[in-house]
């Protein structure tokens, strides 16, 4: 069925392009020249269509060597500054170690401590042209300790300049450079106490907050006098570099380097050579960080989504030497976008090791505490005392106050999803269905089934995860690449498992079956069956849907967000994909970037936050500790994800956010498992665990009546009209129940007529969308109504009128009255979908 909804999902929707580069070409003729005077002692790189001056390297006899002026490559702006107010002592773009056996070569560029050996040209016109400067480092005698050696290339690219380094030291006697905060190559731009400015690096701390911060690379934008656009130089770092990736010096006016002493002393031995290498990126216009990553990756070698990756070991140093704090410092420790507060919901002992939580009817969040994790490779059943609670907030402050144990005993329990009189547990190899038929807030625990198996956990990052009710009725889920499952009925009743039983390894792929590894799935719970929706994806985390029931996941390694098409094949991380046929794949939709890790996935659509964050997608970012958004904008056949505001910073190395939800009260609910291997290579703190509430400090949610009501106690009528609350966590709890009784028989008469009502009468298509959803699950919304849908004014009520048609295989348009549209025709054409 799904290889037929893509060939109709195709023909609505194309490949979505990412945005244009950055760079854009500002002459045809790239070529360069270089020209030197030995009187003035100077090296100078002109454009050769032009003749202007891009660049001018200064090689005086008796001080040290630099480069100034830098020109902007639309030629406006100079992008250097020589010996500024404040720090005399800086010259453009220079190189300066500050304590070589105990001589300051950074904050002394004169006489007395630099001799020049030799300057010359080595490539002096063309695509790239390439010169060299030589110079002794002289100690307090005038004897040469170092021969310091720069080898200078330099091209133009697509509107921008590319100016490469490789810094050679050879020591003429043994050399210490000191441990210091700053020395090495420096950048000093023309900054002024006004200047609208910004240094940004690859993690996205910026200004102070990159002091000292490890990076591959980092970006200093100004807007100067004589340009409109923003003038910026990167500085790339190498991984050939000792200390990769370095920490780097940013100072208060902005002057910024790489800093190859920042945590040691370096010693190079007498004849030794030590060889440092970096990049520079002069362009104009907007910061986009992909495309430097992009640069960086031309100039490394490497994979650019490794310039993020590379920061992973930086972010497990900095949790395994940062101090442990208690759920309150920690709350402490926060800061938040303007406006917004945190508090803490529920943190240990009340609950550990919390992998997954839900809401129920009645507004109760439930956690599932995995203690079987122990690592990545290993823990299935062996601690055995893994537990389902459930979390009450009684007083609706945002802080549960009672805990009940639902069940316990039940091995690695990984996502949840409660409806149905049960809930739904993730707990691999299987998937559960665990029944509380007389709600009595205890698992029948004679009663458990084992609705589907085959998924396994080779790596136990990437087993099941991320349940969500979606809009049509089914149960979605999200599925890592490293972990091949194979996903099929089990025989007979299926195997509970239980303390201290081996996982099934062997097993998982044997027989026929559903083959995932990597990608979205989805379940449904009445009719029994399991489709995968899309394949491919790293280990994506999180998984909602827009007001228009448009999916959207969040993934870790590669590019943190997609928009999910049904049937769709998408970047993997690893691995190769199953149709053979798979000539390319379905990209990311973000423009940018952020550090990897991300986990949940929350779409904004309730009444608590202002306006301005309804329909952003809020995520939480394992490396960077912190709560962040996208804003989500249709365009084209798809969309595209930019850049949102911050929401939360941690500011707390520990921290271990991967999930997150929206509340009844429409406040964000972030989950942090906690512990000090914030990559889950072994679990350092069994006994922590912790989940925080992100809130308005003035919220605008309407407190109306029945909001925090269990709605199972609601009539049909009531869930009904619950389609056009401002609060879509309650729409969609409704449509939860409403299925299930549909189900069982218990529908009243009437509820058709008022989702009917919304469907084709109200003005707001979001309630429209919700209550052709309601009439859907309930069974409500025939296919000769669905066929009519296709001539909706609305493009998104037509969209979902295709997908609801296929649902249970091609319908058979010539037995229904309204057959005299073009999609009708087109579908009969296309034929029956394969089984």
């Amino acid at each position: 069925m799904l290889k037929s909804i893509l060939l109709l999902v195709s023909f609505i929707f194309l490949f979505w392009f990412g945005p244009k580069t950055i760079f854009s070409n500002s002459t045809d003729d790239t070529s360069l020249i270089v020209q030197q005077d030995d009187k003035t002692g100077t090296i100078t790189v002109l454009q050769a269509g032009n003749k202007q001056v891009v660049l001018t390297q200064n090689a005086g006899e008796n001080f040290r060597p630099y480069i100034h002026p830098i020109m902007s490559p639309d030629g406006k702006s100079t992008l250097t500054e020589f010996s500024p107010p404040h720090h005399k002592h800086q010259t453009g773009l220079y190189w300066g170690l500050t304590s070589v056996n105990g001589r300051n070569y950074f904050t002394n560029p004169g006489q007395g401590y630099w001799q020049r050996v030799s300057a010359r040209i080595i490539e002096k016109s063309g695509a790239v042209v390439k010169w060299q400067t030589v110079y002794n480092l002289l100690d307090e005698k005038g004897a040469a300790i170092m021969t310091e050696t720069q080898n200078w290339s330099m091209q133009q690219d697509n509107g921008k300049f590319l100016l490469s380094l490789e810094w050679r030291g050879e020591a003429k006697t043994d050399i210490t450079i000191a441990k210091y905060p700053y020395g090495g190559l420096f950048l000093r731009m023309p900054w002024k106490p006004s200047i609208n400015g910004e240094v940004i690096n690859i993690a996205r701390q910026k200004n102070q907050k990159a002091e000292g911060q490890p990076a591959t690379w980092i970006d200093l934008g100004m807007q100067l006098d004589g340009s409109e656009e923003k003038a910026h130089i990167a500085i790339f770092d190498h991984p050939e570099n000792k200390g990769y990736p370095q920490k780097w010096r940013v100072d208060d006016q902005m002057g910024v380097g790489p800093v190859p002493t920042r945590d040691a002393d370096r010693v190079i031995k007498k004849g030794d050579t030590e060889i440092i290498k970096h990049r520079l990126v002069v362009y104009t216009g907007q910061f986009n960080d992909v495309e430097l990553s992009k640069e960086w990756g031309k100039y490394t070698g490497k994979d650019p989504i490794w310039a993020s990756i590379e920061l992973w070991n930086v972010a497990k140093r900095e949790a395994m030497d940062a101090k442990f704090l208690s759920p309150e410092e920690a709350v402490k420790a926060m800061t938040l976008k303007d406006g917004f507060m945190a508090n803490l919901y529920a943190s240990e002992p009340m609950i550990t090791q919390p992998m997954a939580f839900c809401w129920d009817d009645k507004g109760r969040l439930w956690v599932a505490e995995n203690r079987d994790y122990e690592s990545r490779f290993t823990g299935f059943a062996n601690d055995g005392n893994s537990r389902i609670l459930i979390l009450e907030d009684t007083d609706h402050d945002g802080k549960a106050d009672t805990k009940k144990v639902f069940a316990d005993g039940i091995p690695f329990p990984a996502a949840m999803a409660v409806g149905f009189d049960g809930v739904f547990v993730g707990a691999p190899p299987n998937l559960l269905f665990i029944p509380d038929r007389n709600h009595d807030d205890k698992a029948d625990v004679n009663d458990i089934e084992v609705r589907l198996t085959g998924w396994g956990i080779r790596d136990r990052h990437e087993t099941l995860n991320s349940f969500h009710w979606g809009p049509d009725g089914w149960l979605y889920g999200c599925q890592g690449f490293a972990t091949p499952s194979r996903i099929r009925k089990p025989l007979g009743k299926g195997k509970l498992f239980k303390h201290k039983d081996p996982f099934p390894e062997d097993e998982i792929l044997k027989g026929d079956g559903v083959d995932i590894n990597g990608g979205v799935w989805r379940y449904h719970p009445t009719k029994d069956k399991f489709e995968v929706v899309a394949h491919g994806l790293s280990n994506p985390w999180g998984i909602d849907y827009d007001a228009k029931g448009q999916i959207f996941i969040t993934a870790c390694v590669i590019p943190h967000l997609w928009y999910i098409i049904p049937g769709g094949i998408y970047l993997r991380q690893g691995g190769q994909h199953f149709n053979p046929y798979t000539y390319t794949d379905i990209q990311t939709i973000t423009d940018h970037s952020h550090r990897s890790a991300h986990g949940g996935a929350s779409i904004y659509q309730s009444d608590a936050y202002p306006a301005e964050q309804q329909g952003r997608i809020f995520m939480a970012n394992i490396h960077e500790h912190a709560i962040l958004t996208d804003i989500l904008t249709p365009k084209g056949s798809g969309f595209v994800g930019s850049h949102g505001d911050d929401l939360m910073a941690a500011n707390n190395a520990q921290w271990v956010g991967f999930s997150t939800t929206i509340g009844p009260d429409g406040d964000l609910y972030v989950l942090d498992w906690h512990d000090a291997d914030i990559c889950g290579g072994s679990v350092l703190n069994k006994e922590t665990g912790r989940i925080f509430r992100i809130s308005p400090q003035k919220t605008l949610a309407e407190n109306w009546k029945g909001r925090y009501t269990d709605l199972n106690k609601m009539s049909d009528k009531q869930l009904a009209e619950l389609q056009t609350s401002k609060s879509d966590w309650h729409a969609r709890r409704a449509r939860v129940i409403l299925q299930n009784r549909a189900f069982k028989g218990n529908l009243k008469k009437g509820t058709y007529n008022i989702l009917w009502n919304i469907y084709q009468n109200n003005a707001n298509v979001d309630y429209r969308l919700r209550a052709m959803w309601g009439l859907y699950v309930t069974n409500g919304l025939t296919n000769p109504e669905l066929v009519a849908a296709l001539d909706d004014k609305n493009e998104y009520v037509r969209g979902w009128a295709i997908q609801l048609l296929w649902e249970d295989g091609a319908p058979d348009f010539n037995r229904h009255k309204v057959v005299n549209t073009p999609y009708a025709e087109w579908y009969r054409d296309l034929g029956a979908p394969d089984a």
